[in-house]
């Protein structure tokens, strides 16, 4: 059973087989899995930003700091905090472009990523309760220096994008959608082959197709539904890359707010205490996918803070598949507001 220990304040955005990426506020650097710093330390945005990223209970109110940290393949780093996307310099610290011309504070957890030939994702995600909005997947060929719409659902077509991911299996992109719809037809799955140029819809119609994220192995892709909102069980799916047909494997005690799959095959979800319905009770909760079963992992209660500050969740940082060491931020729960644990070794 895996057990866990305490390396950090702040949040784990990125990891890489031998240290992982952090912010605290609206800086970041990298530790290793000891928790020592191995790089120098960034930072962004404004001065009353800065100082407001200070105090964990205002920088999550307030939803200030950083929320995405991807490695770029020049060396650069993307970050994004709330309403921009910063392009740093990954040696001297500079900032050398921005990009703040899409809707929402920032995408979902899975909602950026890069592709091995460098391409960047980003996917819009914004509240769109009326339905009145446009919602735009953006494309960078160069290393952030512009981003442009690679795809765009129209007024009344879906709520928001969940997640943008590549499979490093099939070498192609994975996009989810949600969140109601009439028959549930906001909650869907699209595949992209050519680099995002053309998306081809692989299944919908049900909550079981709402997913925050995907995990990827040989034969399956698996996750956790987010019927945070609704009355509908929330469920781990895998499905067959051949058939596309999903399979419920296990009914789960609240909404899916993390998955990560490893380089070792191990595979980890997280459901979250958000106050929704279906929620069993207080508890936020780590497992362990195998095979076709659930190991419960870990886990802790909701803090005492109000559920507007702060979910109770466990994330995972962007990056897993290319590691074999757990880590991750657990927020809005007990004794853990907002820190890094990593798995003892």
């Amino acid at each position: 059973m895996e057990q866990f220990s305490k390396i950090s304040n702040g949040r784990a955005l990125y990891a890489e087989p031998n240290r992982v990426w952090i912010a605290k506020g609206m800086s970041f650097y990298a530790i290793d899995y000891s928790g020592k710093r191995v790089s120098r330390k960034y930072t962004v945005g404004s001065y009353l930003e800065r100082v407001i990223g200070v105090f964990r209970v205002l920088r999550q109110g307030l939803r200030i700091g950083i929320h995405h940290l991807i490695p770029l393949k020049n060396g650069n780093l993307l970050v994004v905090a709330k309403g921009i996307v910063y392009i740093v310099d990954g040696k001297d610290g500079k900032v050398v472009n921005t990009f703040c011309d899409f809707q929402g504070n920032k995408p979902g957890h899975q909602g950026v990523c890069v592709t091995p030939n460098g391409t960047i994702f980003f996917a819009e995600y914004i509240l769109n309760t009326h339905r009145d909005k446009n919602v735009n997947i953006y494309r960078s060929v160069d290393d952030g220096g512009s981003f442009h719409i690679v795809k765009s659902f129209e007024v009344g077509d879906i709520r928001h994008l969940h997640f943008v991911k590549w499979d490093q299996y099939e070498e192609c992109l994975w996009l989810g959608t949600g969140d109601y719809g009439k028959n549930n037809n906001e909650c869907r799955l699209y595949k992209s082959t050519d680099n995002g140029e053309t998306w081809s819809l692989v299944g919908y119609g049900s909550q079981d197709w709402r997913a925050i994220g995907v995990c990827f192995t040989k034969d399956y892709l698996l996750w956790g539904t987010d019927a945070g909102s609704t009355p509908d069980e929330n469920h781990l799916i895998r499905m067959n890359r051949k058939s596309c047909e999903l399979e419920v494997l296990s009914i789960l005690e609240g909404p899916c707010h993390g998955c990560a799959s490893y380089a070792d095959g191990r595979v980890f979800i997280s459901t979250g205490v958000e106050g929704g319905e279906n929620e069993k009770d207080n508890y936020a909760r780590m497992k362990r996918v195998g095979g076709e079963s659930l190991v419960d992992v870990l886990q802790l209660k909701k803090d005492i803070f109000p559920l507007v500050l702060q979910y109770g969740v466990m994330r995972f940082p962007l990056g897993t598949e290319n590691c074999d060491r757990i880590c991750f931020t657990a927020m809005g729960l007990k004794g853990n507001g907002e820190v890094v644990l990593c798995e003892k070794r």
